[in-house]
């Protein structure tokens, strides 16, 4: 039995670990104060639980692609917490950013984003732990610095990076209308 564990820490688990470390695993969230902003995105409302949002995304992306206008980066407003709401109360926007030119038809919405001071946490990982350990960031931020998560949080996933933003007191002005 001695004899087989280094073939298997060879032949197993080094390569496991190895996935685990290229999808970021071990990566942590860098959180920073920025202003960010300036976003135009086409979106559909969502409600339920957020891992469902997927779903909605390839409807806002298959709406997109019939009115032949380029979706950018995938972009979605959280607008209630799933730490205190129940799941089927849970509200978003998600969809695409867009071109400031593209005039997209319903039932695809517009709405955009200004430009404001936020909380950004921001990590390069597979969605699968990049979502956790960017929330987990913000809330150690709010944690910190004696304040708690403000909502909305903007979401925008490009190129195997999650960027979440998270505004440094309430905003109502996230997701207005053009």
């Amino acid at each position: 039995m001695k004899r087989q564990l280094p073939y298997f820490l060879i032949a197993f688990l080094v390569p496991v670990l190895a996935v685990l470390w290229w999808w970021g695993l071990f990566s942590s969230a860098k959180v920073e104060i920025a202003e960010r902003g300036g976003y135009r995105y086409a979106y559909l409302d969502a409600q339920g639980v957020y891992s469902k949002l997927g779903k909605k995304r390839n409807e806002v992306f298959y709406e997109l692609k019939q009115q032949n206008i380029e979706a950018g980066a995938e972009i979605t407003l959280m607008l209630t917490d799933p730490r205190t709401t129940p799941h089927a109360e849970l509200r978003a926007q998600t969809g695409f950013i867009i071109d400031a030119g593209a005039m997209p038809k319903a039932p695809l919405k517009v709405a955009t984003v200004p430009m404001r001071e936020v909380a950004v946490a921001e990590i390069r990982a597979h969605p699968l732990f990049a979502y956790g350990k960017a929330y987990s960031g913000l809330l150690d931020y709010s944690e910190q610095h004696q304040t708690t998560l403000h909502l909305p949080t903007l979401e925008i996933f490009d190129d195997s990076k999650l960027v979440v933003e998270m505004p440094l007191q309430a905003d109502a002005s996230v997701g207005v209308m053009p």
